[in-house]
């Protein structure tokens, strides 16, 4: 009795001829197993170089080798968002990781602003928007360069002439960098009032005498749109020395102003 028989070949159909004896006999036959085989081709790792086998038939070939991509996987670790908490991911390899989310960055996006203080355009970063509504503050209405010469305190106000021979009233910083300037003037109506201008000569705001309901004095200081920028009273201290309490800006912080005088007699203004 024969030990050969025909079984029909899995991807085309056609006769293949099998021996009992064999072990792993053939599914399909010899043309097929050729057309498959010219499908496959090699090709080398992007991170490595080692070869890859790769079929033609596959939507997305490979362009790393398993090792690599394993490699490249370990990479990845999870991180916390700085702005809602969430989770995500950053790459070791990256030279400055993310500190908010995707969502976080959309909501904040940079905002364009012109600065208060010498109009100036200056850009709010996403961290920035992010820390102030965290901490309850406003946007920051002056630029990066303006912020830095009010960082530099007391200030020193003194009082000076223009070449013309106006009464001026200069501020400067620590370092004695200008930081404004201030002229008393009369409006329209012929009220008084004192108008502020920058190191840059835009008008930042102007100061008015006002009472409250009860009659007391107090200063208030607008800006250009209108808006209340700071306002002041005149106070006394515990030791009798008349000094000037203001209170204003993005936080609301509270300043304190006296008069001092100088080693050569001259008098200026001094704010802390």
């Amino acid at each position: 009795m024969s030990k050969w028989s025909t079984i029909s070949c899995e991807n085309c159909g056609c006769d293949i001829y099998i021996h009992e004896d064999w072990d792993n006999p053939p599914k399909i036959c010899k043309s097929c197993k050729e057309e498959r085989a010219n499908k496959w081709y090699e090709r080398s790792c992007d991170d490595c170089g080692t070869t890859m086998r790769i079929h033609r038939d596959w939507d997305n070939p490979p362009k790393i080798c398993k090792s690599c991509k394993e490699k490249r996987a370990s990479k990845w670790y999870e991180t916390t968002c700085k702005g809602c908490g969430g989770s995500m991911w950053a790459n070791r390899d990256w030279d400055s990781p993310p500190k908010f989310c995707k969502n976080c960055k959309s909501s904040n996006a940079p905002k364009d602003v012109t600065c208060d203080h010498c109009g100036k355009g200056f850009i709010i970063p996403v961290g920035t928007q992010i820390k102030c509504k965290q901490s309850g503050w406003e946007l920051p209405r002056k630029c990066p360069d303006c912020r830095e010469l009010f960082r530099h305190k007391p200030f020193n106000t003194v009082q000076e002439k223009t070449i013309f021979g106006n009464i001026i009233y200069r501020t400067y910083n620590s370092l004695g960098q200008l930081i404004s300037e201030s002229r008393d003037e009369k409006t329209f109506f012929g009220n008084e009032q004192r108008r502020h201008t920058s190191q840059t000569g835009k008008t930042v705001g102007v100061t008015q005498e006002k009472k409250t309901i009860f009659g007391t004095p107090y200063r208030e200081t607008t800006r250009t749109d209108g808006s209340v920028k700071s306002r002041s009273k005149e106070k006394t201290s515990f030791l009798g020395k008349k000094y000037t309490e203001s209170e204003g800006g993005s936080s609301h912080t509270t300043h304190k102003t006296t008069t001092e005088t100088t080693w050569t007699g001259k008098k200026y203004r001094k704010t802390e």
